[in-house]
């Protein structure tokens, strides 16, 4: 984990997924005697784990008006 201070009111932390997963699943378990900070630092944790491992990106042209057919299950 690199913990970075980019000026007087923020940090940013940079660790591996597996230990943000095993960090934010200890705080979790034991969410009755942790402190709100904790509690959002493991859900701050939760979320960004949850973006950086599901990568959709949407069709091009999905919205489009004459977009090229959705593949279906029929196809």
């Amino acid at each position: 984990m690199k913990v970075t201070r980019t000026d007087d009111e923020h940090l940013t932390i940079e660790m591996d997924m597996p230990t943000a997963e095993k960090l934010y699943e200890a705080i979790n378990k034991r969410t009755v005697d942790m402190t709100n900070g904790a509690i959002e630092l493991a859900s701050l944790l939760q979320e960004a784990s949850y973006d950086a491992a599901h990568t959709f990106k949407q069709p091009p042209h999905a919205f489009d008006k004459d977009h090229p057919p959705h593949p279906t299950p029929e196809d």
